[in-house]
Parts: C-alpha cells; sequence; structure tokens
C-alpha cells in the first residue's frame, strides 16, 4: 500500500504500540478525505488527511465546521468532546502504508505484533515512573 492507492471516502487504520518493542498495538479506523485540504502546506510536505469515524457517522464525510481540529501523531488526545467538531489526521507519505494500513495489511501487522510478543514471552508494559497502584 501506498500513498497512490488511497481513495476518499475509504477507511483505513492508524496502528500505534504502547510499547517500545511493538508488541502491544492500538488501531484507530479513520477515512481518506484527501490530500493538502487546508491547502499548500507551509514547509512544503504533503499531508494526506483522514476524519475520525465518529464524526463521519454523525455529520458526513468533509463536512466542514468553523474551525475543524487537525491532529498529527503527537495528539494523545483526539477524541470528540461533546462539543460539535470533526477531527482530521494529517500524515506525511512515509507513513502511509508504516502508520497507516488497508483493512488488508492491518491483520498482517497485528499477526507480527503477536509473533514479536510471543518471542518475548509476552512482555507487559513496564512502569515509566511513579507506582503502580
Amino acid at each position: 500500500m501506498n500513498a497512490n492507492s488511497l481513495e476518499v471516502g475509504v477507511t483505513y487504520f492508524r496502528i500505534a504500540y504502547a510499547d517500545v518493542d511493538e508488541t502491544m498495538p492500538s488501531v484507530e479506523p479513520m477515512v481518506y478525505v484527501g490530500m493538502d485540504i487546508f491547502g499548500s502546506p507551509k514547509d512544503g510536505v504533503s499531508r494526506y488527511y483522514f476524519q475520525d469515524t465518529s464524526s463521519i457517522i454523525r455529520f458526513g464525510l468533509g463536512r466542514m465546521t468553523e474551525e475543524p481540529r487537525v491532529a498529527d501523531a503527537s495528539d494523545a488526545d483526539h477524541r470528540l468532546d461533546d462539543d460539535v467538531e470533526r477531527i482530521f489526521f494529517g500524515h506525511q507519505e512515509h507513513e502511509i502504508g508504516q502508520v497507516v494500513v488497508d483493512l488488508c495489511a492491518l491483520g498482517e501487522e497485528i499477526q507480527i505484533a503477536i509473533q514479536r510478543a510471543q518471542s518475548l514471552g509476552v512482555p507487559r508494559l513496564q512502569q515509566a515512573q511513579g507506582k503502580w497502584r
């Protein structure tokens, strides 16, 4: 899968991991909206935008609100609030097929994570700081 294979309106999945060994995947569905939908990027690097599935169900694909919220991979809190909003996720071309995958690749990514976990003895998430309660 690459950026050229993206289709507007199709659901894709963003994969993130809770651990550095990439044995604990989280999967977030999102729908492709288009490239550079907010205009030409100032840094010259095109972005491929995806919309959260909750707002698509509520408002439809690409319905503009006064101030759409644009999230990126570093945005830890991208859930819908009680306010009416749509959330867009911008990804660069090199992330398509790696961080963002289609349904066919999703199963393979999960299977690879399972194999990594098994090879490491199914590790547990380690405490970063503080005490477990």
